[in-house]
């Protein structure tokens, strides 16, 4: 709906179909859908909105149309009227929706369970003849054939189908949740980013939890306790929806630059459910790479009692450059039907017993098409069966095989060769002032024998110090059913080793690390590790791991192993042989294939209100493999993402361990550092490594990220879509006098902690969407060599 003299849209208009009760109202922004079904054709509709002329507007009662119509305004002589201040009608309705949410809320229900399919499509847009003739896709033409434009005439592509049926199980006392997958299938154009937008895509918003979570982002339901802190509302009118008749109720965000909703609401009259609601984004909220977003959720009774979820439809219109009238982005629509529901007839208790959030059935990535003709809800359209014929075509394109080849490596590192890759070339020439130049090529392999085997290894030489070192690793599943596996693998390592650096900095040979250093290398040894491991996971998010160990630490430049005898005389040993048992567990509810290893990472938790924990247990045993040291370590790791309604999210990371036994330094703790020019936000940015060693220790790291609700309120400031953080971390450690007098020297420039030691901070985040810059104090130890008291460190990272 347009405005005839300015071409703007007019919101809230009314649309009629002559001699029907069939109608409905325009959005905010102007945009109307009408479906009409069964009884006598109507071709005319009546267009009625205040301030214009009535309209009356012929259509085709066959076929679909796309309509663009124009309101001519009117000006009309009113008398004078005389306001006074009341209530907002549509706040009496949200009270009516708040007081009976409990009785509405499908998560009060002793029990449900349902079917569900997915389907997610994938498409790029805002094509033109410029791109149609790049250089890297005109080889490509004939896939511009399944091109198709949308009504307001963008054109697009689709590239990405995934499809998902499942079974899912409800009880709410004692509580459980369960999803089993019985088929998932991905077909077209696979990228890492486009499917973690997919992953994200999957998860349905439940707008009877107080903030639904949806690309990451806390947005606040319309229906949530606090409506009022939020959204305004407006009551548009009263009719029926799908023989229901409801109150019509639209809403907006109090700030628009605020994390929350634009849409329109539809309320059973009666109960207060809700029976469709539209949930609506765009550039404006502070979300990065998304042009607009929308949601509708349609509700229908499915025993004449209980409101539950029918259907759910998402578009998002995602983009890497704003405003660009390139092809810089794509379109994402899903579509998820729920049909076959049974209410309150829980299943047996053994059912619900295990940790599963989610179980795949060993064939759910395998099924054929005679399975997903029956197991489709909703069928496909024929731009979506394209998708298949397309990728078919591509792939037996050398020059294709290519492209692809190309863009995978830049971002992993590695060069595919068939079943096996090269790399990582990012690592194949590094600098340092031990080795000087570094030299290093390996290969690796991951998915080989039905996904059952993968291998990683490497070979490296320094120009200097003239010595070979190498990798090799293999993990092998041996047992697999369903969620559950059962893992063996070893490890053979030659190479240099920087204690106190954090695993998920860049590598230590990484081109980057080489370029960025701003600390001393001077702690370095060569290590000699052997390890041979047993893995279990047990169920979809725990792992457990017992690994035999054997390490043997060389010294190597100005660094020494000093070992005093009777107190009075020293000598340089030329090792230290350590060697034992190690028990390792990790919890991350809902991850598959997850590392017991501690220290390893997490590739994005699907379930954010669960922490991850890992626990390690490790036994050191003297003439065990010639190990010489008996002794007995304990590590414990909390990670977890606190999400604080409105005011954004905590990150928060807490360690702590206790060694007991007469070790060296290089088997006692050191807190973690980086001394590099980019931070690292799980480590300590202002320590240099090897500052303080420690045999009992407690870790802790805190981040807030107000996600520019801050920023959003400062004019001009707000254009920019900057987020604000502050951050704090602290460590606190102790060394045992049996270590303090021990006949192992500690090495020059470092020691054991007197009082904790304090960082403090504060960042600015989606600095041209990619980047962040941290400005860092050390609060105390401000009289170390090589130290510095403040820093400015920047990051780059993928958020939306």
């Amino acid at each position: 709906m347009l405005d005839e003299l300015t071409n703007e849209p007019i919101p809230f208009v009314n649309i009629l179909v002559q001699g029907t009760r069939i109608g409905c109202a325009s959005d905010s922004l102007g945009k109307f859908q009408l479906q009409s079904t069964g009884g006598r054709k109507r071709d005319t509709l009546l267009i009625a909105a205040m301030g214009y002329e009535l309209q009356k507007v012929p259509i085709s009662p066959l076929s679909d149309q796309f309509l663009s119509i124009e309101l001519k305004p009117t000006a009309i002589n009113l008398k004078e009227a005389v306001i006074k201040p009341g209530e907002n009608p549509a706040l009496r309705i949200l009270r009516k929706i708040m007081a009976n949410k409990s009785n509405n809320n499908p998560d009060q229900l002793d029990a449900y369970q349902y079917k569900a399919y997915h389907k997610v499509e994938f498409d790029m847009n805002n094509f033109t003849e410029k791109i149609k003739k790049n250089i890297f896709l005109r080889s490509f033409s004939f896939i511009f054939n399944n091109a198709d434009t949308t009504a307001d005439g963008v054109t697009y592509l689709p590239i990405l189908l995934t499809e998902s049926s499942s079974d899912f199980y409800f009880r709410k006392d004692p509580p459980a949740r369960k999803e089993l997958v019985k088929a998932r299938r991905s077909v077209g154009l696979k990228g890492p980013k486009i499917m973690k937008f997919a992953e994200d895509m999957y998860l349905a918003p439940d707008i009877y939890n107080e903030f639904v979570l949806i690309l990451d982002k806390n947005f606040p339901s319309p229906i949530n306790n606090n409506y009022k802190a939020a959204y305004r509302y407006y009551l548009i009118d009263s009719l029926f929806l799908n023989n229901t008749y409801c109150y019509y109720l639209q809403f907006k965000p109090k700030q628009k630059e605020d994390i929350a909703f634009t849409g329109e609401m539809y309320v059973d009259a009666v109960s207060y459910a809700v029976i469709q609601i539209d949930l609506s984004f765009s550039i404006t909220a502070n979300v990065n790479f998304v042009r607009n977003y929308w949601i509708r959720q349609q509700y229908e009774k499915v025993d004449s009692i209980h409101t539950m979820l029918h259907k759910s439809q998402v578009i998002g219109d995602f983009t890497v450059v704003e405003n660009s009238k390139e092809m810089t982005g794509f379109f994402g629509r899903k579509t998820s039907v729920y049909q076959d529901y049974k209410i309150n007839l829980p299943q047996e208790d053994n059912f619900y017993k295990n940790l599963d959030r989610i179980t795949f059935e060993d064939s759910a990535t395998i099924r054929d098409e005679s399975f997903w003709q029956k197991a489709r809800i909703d069928s496909l359209s024929a731009q979506e069966k394209s998708i298949v014929s397309m990728i078919d075509t591509l792939e037996k394109q050398a020059k294709f095989r290519l492209l692809k080849n190309s863009v995978k490596s830049i971002s992993s590192g590695w060069i595919p060769l068939q079943k096996f890759e090269i790399g990582d070339f990012y690592s194949f020439y590094s600098y340092n002032n031990i080795e000087k130049n570094r030299l290093k090529v390996g290969i690796r392999a991951q998915q080989l024998f039905d996904n059952r085997f993968s291998f990683k290894t490497y070979i490296a030489y320094g120009t200097f110090d003239e010595q070979l070192k190498y990798f090799a690793e293999s993990k092998i599943t041996i047992t697999r059913f369903r969620s559950k596996e059962t893992r063996v693998g070893g490890m053979l390592k030659k190479d240099l080793m920087q204690p106190g650096r954090s695993a998920t900095i860049f590598p230590l040979d990484h081109v980057l690390s080489s370029l960025s250093n701003l600390g001393s290398y001077t702690n370095r040894s060569i290590v000699n590790n052997k390890e041979l491991f047993l893995e279990r996971q047990w169920v979809t998010g725990f792992t457990t791991r017992i690994t035999v160990f054997q390490s043997t630490w060389l010294p190597l430049d100005e660094l020494a192993y000093t070992v005093k005898y009777n107190n009075v005389i020293s000598y340089q040993k030329p090792s230290f042989a350590y060697a034992g048992l190690k028990l390792s567990a990790r919890f991350a509810f809902g991850e598959r294939n997850l590392s017991a290893a501690f220290g390893d990472g997490t590739k994005g938790n699907l379930f954010p209100n669960y922490p991850v924990i890992s626990f390690n247990c490790e036994k050191g045993i003297q003439d065990f493999l010639k190990g010489e040291f008996n002794s007995t370590k304990l590590k414990l790791r909390i990670e977890d993402k606190l999400r604080i309604a409105r005011f954004g999210y905590s990150l928060l990371r807490i360690e702590g361990g206790k060694t007991w036994g007469r070790l060296p330094y290089t088997f006692l703790e050191t807190p973690l550092a980086n001394p590099l020019l980019f931070n690292d936000e799980t480590a300590f940015n202002l320590l240099n490594y090897l500052e303080f060693v420690s045999d009992q220790y407690l870790s802790i790291m805190w981040e807030h990220h107000f996600e520019g609700l801050l920023f959003n309120r400062i004019p001009l400031i707000k254009k920019l879509k900057w987020r604000e953080l502050f951050f704090a971390k602290m460590y606190a450690g102790t060394l045992s006098n049996s270590n303090k007098n021990s006949e192992y020297a500690l090495p020059k420039n470092t020691t054991y902690l007197t009082q904790p030691y304090f960082e403090i901070g504060m960042g600015i985040e989606n600095i041209f969407k990619f980047s962040r810059v941290d400005f860092l104090w050390r609060l105390n130890y401000n009289n170390k060599e090589d130290g510095y008291q403040f820093l400015a460190k920047p990051m780059f990272q993928f958020k939306f």
